[in-house]
């Protein structure tokens, strides 16, 4: 899959959040967000051009490190670099399923946030990984034609196999081959198959709710693709919004307070409690 077809369904999804933060209007320098794992930096770009202020952090190691549009803050994937209540707004893009101390870095944006605050998280779902590894196999087999043309053997998940060596090398390619047989995990838990239950509502539910957030709303994001991409450009983002409703969405939004609802502590059931 191509960062430039990547950005267009990034930039979809971003669209479907915006109408969930703060209007830009109601401070004079425009709210503060902090985008977490920001990559290249371009949704942060967009959401400063929509009159944020903008912080963007990721790990020095990032595969987009050399591809940034945008200053990027490089930190350990747990400490944030700001100070408490500092943020109007946390976002993360298809982020906190690849945190391995996810509530080490859930506690710190809890930290950094204002009264009132919002963490907005779009995250995979079920429907997403349960699709991926069916195209995993149509996508080995026209990754196996790598072996003739010479080309690179990357995952069904857009990352290079282990094992990758130089191009051109018979056994290097063999032995990326035989990595890439079977679909790959994505994020820091389970595999594959388990997967499909760590991406569920119901497992991010608990998990925002054991580190003291809101789960004030959750809803699809309204566009089906998988990890394999196989037809990337060649189906529009409207022939994948129709996709969506029958296959399942490919990603969810989650939309986080940090202060428990009035009264008691945060609820664990909400608006939209439906797992892809």
């Amino acid at each position: 899959m191509s960062n430039e077809y990547l950005h267009l369904l990034r930039d979809f999804e971003l669209q479907q959040v915006l109408g969930s933060l703060p209007s830009p209007q109601d401070e004079g320098t425009g709210p503060r967000v902090l985008d977490i794992g920001a990559g290249t930096g371009r949704q942060a770009a967009l959401l400063k051009a929509r009159g944020y202020a903008v912080v963007a952090v990721d790990l020095a190691s990032s595969a987009y490190a050399a591809e940034r549009v945008f200053p990027v803050i490089e930190y350990d994937g747990v400490h944030i670099p700001l100070d408490d209540a500092s943020v109007n707004v946390v976002f993360s893009s298809n982020v906190l399923e690849h945190v391995e101390h996810l509530d080490a870095l859930l506690a710190e944006t809890r930290r950094i946030l204002m009264e009132g605050g919002l963490a907005v998280h779009i995250l995979p779902t079920p429907s997403w990984r349960i699709w991926t590894s069916l195209a995993h196999f149509p996508w080995l087999i026209s990754r196996s034609f790598s072996l003739v043309f010479g080309g690179p053997i990357s995952s069904a998940q857009g990352k290079v196999s282990a094992g990758s060596g130089a191009v051109g090398r018979g056994a290097g390619k063999l032995k990326r081959l035989a990595a890439s047989l079977w679909p790959a995990r994505h994020g820091e838990r389970g595999n594959a198959f388990t997967e499909v239950r760590y991406f569920s509502e119901r497992w991010w539910r608990k998990a925002f709710v054991d580190c003291g957030f809101n789960v004030v709303e959750t809803r699809p994001a309204g566009l089906f693709y998988t990890g394999a991409m196989l037809l990337a450009g060649r189906l529009s983002l409207g022939m994948r919004r129709r996709l969506a409703t029958f296959l399942g969405s490919s990603c969810r939004i989650y939309i986080l307070s940090a202060a428990p609802p009035e009264g008691g502590l945060p609820d664990s059931h909400g608006p939209g409690d439906q797992t892809y």
